[in-house]
């Protein structure tokens, strides 16, 4: 770690100030403390203690100024006070002055609006600049928080545009453009710092080019200071006070850094030690006690620093590591010698001076979560509800719980007097907290009352006195796990250890899981689910939240190189093995087997200099049965990924059986590239290199008909982007689950004209629980469809579509009969 001490001014003992910021979409994040012999946190409100003036309320520690608003035993009522519409977007509702003000997308621009937080009236809506438009897995809107202050609201939209809304009129009062005005550089996903507002001082992460910090005059908008160099992306300042004087802490993707509030003087900074570049561009510091700071800065652990100085040096040393806290987008919130945060998709309840858990559970679902009167109030994604949780480290105590919304939360709650401001992806709402008896939760469908076997089994276990006997004799029964009664009906199964079982699933889709039901008195675990009758899906059980293993009733085992442990994204990382079932009408492929040796074909490897890549390329090139010693042409398949195509995807096996077939002879060429490289470079190459290559080496018909470029997942993205750039060149393209985000689908679609003026045959093909998350803006099938729909719309007719299939060469490798067949058929 890299410490520099840099002005006299770190002589005494300094006060560090809370830092939180928006969250943004980031796959994964972690936490790191900060614990030293630094006074406590504090930061001095300009504002009435019972509102909620910015970024995790007065504090910005995420919790409530307020006492004695739940009562201390029995339930406690939720009520919705009102609910109104909103646009989409991630700002978060600062509540003062009677105001609750947010920031969403109109569909045209984006807006500042603010609403009457007794009756939900709106007061006044600002428009600020046009909508910024969400994209690869981000939703549209705004992303940063507002901040009230000084009779006036100030925000940042996510395009750059800094400004200050009287807060009474809804009128511009002033205006600045961080990327024309100071040449600030716009993150991927836009700019999502919440503004931090002190006295006439409005603090801004990344304000200026190059600068960790930046602070504005608050009546003007004019820049008064900014100071340290660091890359920020999506972090926010924290403030702190020294004798009377206010200074502000900075964390970046490299750094964190102390700044003079007076005059924007670097006082020292240090590096954080952050290796995960998604962790540190989100980096969100907590207050967790007596000179404690939670940041978020790695992937897989969290730790403890401890932070030493005097009148001369300054040290921060790890002090304990931990995966208790880990890949969340909420912030985490501390009490009482305990921080509350979700650690992956799961409420956990953290000790801050071990970093040992003290209890989790998935009861709430994921979420985001701040603290009022020692209880935690949540706000869960998927679900639209608002929980109610004591604050304990006994154990987890739900005591009350409301459906809100029907749509998407993703922001945290706000409180102020009496009630719970939440919103979601398209609605605001005022939710009443009420000392009265709550009405009882919704019980879960009894699965007994069905028909069938296992239902069968269900009544039965529930009224025996030997339980384990029924069981037993139950699991003996079974010839093959899962179950499946009739064509669609699956019943997952567990029996063994744990406390807590769930399955993940391409049913599900990435960072998803199913929680698994326990029958009572057993130690088995089931769920039950409908799927296609002619579907195939992988699935794992993920037991007491992280132990990842296959079902060892199972005997079908595969791995996947698209998901990892708890179902997280795993591009390049290493194979996680899973088990695989297939519905009764699901066919087994049969070019996977060994053909006659009449029909095999060989690989001819070659390796290329390559200009465009500046080194080395490696190909193989598959030659059909019959190709040596005869003067036939063959059409040429180019394919992108060709290392997995032919270690995972078994293609030159698939060849050798359908060649002669459903498929004409060909060639076929699996370009291996190493690393990763823009898919303009690979057009390039292809066109420039690959292809003249090709058909001065090998016998082939060199005419643009007979040449395809095809692939798979990213690759298959590739083939289609390959196939359009060169289209005098290639005549045909295929693509297996092309993974194609939205940034990617843009240059796509600048490519394609239409089908008159740029013919194409087309495979398109993909799985109905394809790579997908249905919290996070993304979702790669629906991305499938939209592609196929605007291509009709151009005028052609790709063939394929959409299968009950999951993802990954697990289910990639049984369908290259479809993808073949349909570029060269034998005819």
């Amino acid at each position: 770690m890299t410490i520099r001490f840099l002005t006299a001014a770190f002589r005494q003992r300094m006060i560090p100030m809370n830092l939180q910021r928006s969250s943004k979409k980031f796959a994964s994040i972690l936490t790191v403390i900060l614990v030293g012999s630094l006074p406590a946190f504090a930061i001095a409100a300009t504002v009435n203690n019972t509102d909620w003036p910015g970024f995790r309320g007065v504090m910005g520690d995420g919790i409530a100024q307020a006492t004695s608003v739940f009562s201390p035993s029995g339930n406690v009522g939720l009520k919705i006070g009102w609910k109104v519409s909103i646009g989409s977007g991630y700002s978060g509702v600062a509540i003062a002055e009677g105001v609750a003000v947010t920031m969403f997308s109109d569909g045209k621009s984006d807006v500042m609006a603010a609403f009457d937080i007794k009756t939900g009236a709106e007061r006044w809506r600002f428009a600020f600049e046009d909508t910024y438009v969400g994209h690869d897995g981000a939703h549209t809107g705004p992303i940063s928080t507002p901040v009230i202050g000084n009779g006036h609201a100030y925000g940042l939209g996510a395009l750059g545009r800094l400004f200050a809304i009287n807060l009474k009129s809804g009128s511009l009062v002033w205006s600045v453009d961080l990327v024309k005005d100071h040449e600030a550089t716009m993150p991927f996903y836009g700019f999502s710092t919440s503004p931090m507002l002190r006295d006439d001082v409005l603090i801004v992460s990344g304000g200026v080019k190059a600068a960790a910090v930046a602070g504005f005059e608050a009546k003007t908008g004019k820049l008064l200071w900014n100071a340290g160099e660091d890359t920020i992306d999506y972090q926010s300042p924290i403030e702190y006070k020294r004798n009377g004087q206010a200074y502000f802490v900075a964390a970046g993707k490299k750094k964190i850094s102390a700044v003079s509030g007076k005059n924007g003087e670097l006082v020292w900074d240090f590096e954080h030690d952050g290796k995960s570049a998604q962790g540190a561009a989100s980096i969100s510091p907590v207050p967790v006690g007596q000179g404690r700071l939670f940041i978020a800065n790695k992937d897989q652990t969290s730790a403890v620093f401890s932070l030493n100085d005097s009148d001369k040096t300054f040290e921060a040393k790890v002090a304990w590591e931990t995966k208790a806290i880990r890949k969340s987008y909420n912030v985490p919130v501390y009490y009482d010698g305990y921080l509350y945060a979700f650690s992956s998709r799961f409420l956990t309840c953290v000790d801050a001076n071990t970093g040992e858990a003290a209890w989790r559970t998935r009861e709430t679902g994921d979420g985001f979560l701040i603290l009022v009167d020692g209880h935690l109030v949540i706000g869960t994604k998927k679900t639209g509800q608002v929980h109610i949780v004591r604050a304990s480290p006994s154990g987890f105590e739900s005591r009350a719980q409301l459906p809100v919304f029907d749509d998407l939360i993703w922001t945290n709650p706000s409180y102020a007097d009496g009630s719970i401001f939440v919103r979601s992806l398209g609605e605001l709402a005022r939710v009443d907290i009420l000392k009265v008896s709550a009405p009882a939760a919704p019980q879960l469908v009894d699965a007994s009352k069905g028909v069938g076997k296992f239902s069968s089994f269900l009544k039965e276990v529930a009224s025996a006195t030997n339980k384990k006997a029924i069981v037993d004799e139950f699991m003996s029964s079974i010839s093959e796990f899962p179950l499946i009664e009739g064509d669609k009906t699956v019943h997952f199964i567990y029996r063994g250890q744990g406390s807590d079982i769930a399955i993940g699933s391409d049913i599900f889709g990435a960072r998803q899981e199913g929680s698994m039901t326990r029958v009572a008195g057993t130690d088995l675990f089931y769920r039950s689910v409908t799927l296609e009758a002619d579907a195939r899906v992988n699935y794992m059980f993920i037991r007491d939240y992280e132990d990842h293993i296959v079902d060892p009733n199972n005997p079908r085992k595969t791995t996947s190189q698209v998901y990892g442990k708890e179902m997280a994204m795993n591009f390049g990382g290493p194979e996680t093995d899973m088990s695989w079932l297939s519905m009764p009408k699901w066919q087994a492929p049969t070019f996977l087997s060994t053909p006659d040796k009449a029909k095999l074909g060989k690989l001819d490897s070659r390796e290329m200099d390559s200009k465009v890549l500046e080194g080395k390329l490696a190909i193989d090139v598959y030659l059909p049965a019959g190709y040596d010693g005869g003067s036939r042409r063959y059409p040429v398949v180019y394919v992108q990924g060709g290392e997995k195509a032919i270690t995972r995807g078994d293609m030159p096996q698939a060849l050798n059986n359908l060649i002669g077939t459903c498929v004409k002879p060909i060639n076929a060429v699996f370009i291996k590239l190493e690393g990763r490289h823009k898919v303009e470079k690979i057009s390039e190459m292809l066109a420039s290199e690959i292809i003249p290559y090709i058909d001065e080496n090998f016998r082939t018909v060199a005419s643009r008909d007979a040449r395809a470029s095809v692939g798979t997942g990213f690759d298959g993205y590739n083939a289609i982007f390959c196939g359009f750039a060169n289209n005098e060149l290639i005549g045909k393209v295929g693509a297996e689950s092309a993974f194609m985000f939205t940034s990617m689908k843009t240059p796509l679609m600048l490519l394609i004209k239409t089908a008159n003026q740029q013919p194409m045959d087309i495979f398109l093909e993909w799985g109905k629980y394809d790579l997908r998350n249905p919290d996070e803006a993304w979702n790669l099938v629906e991305t499938n469809r939209d592609f196929v729909k605007t291509l009709r719309e151009k005028g052609y007719k790709p063939s394929g579509g959409e299968i009950p299939d999951g993802t990954g060469w697990s289910s990639w490798r049984n369908r290259s009969e479809a993808m073949f067949g349909a570029i060269f058929p034998n005819q």
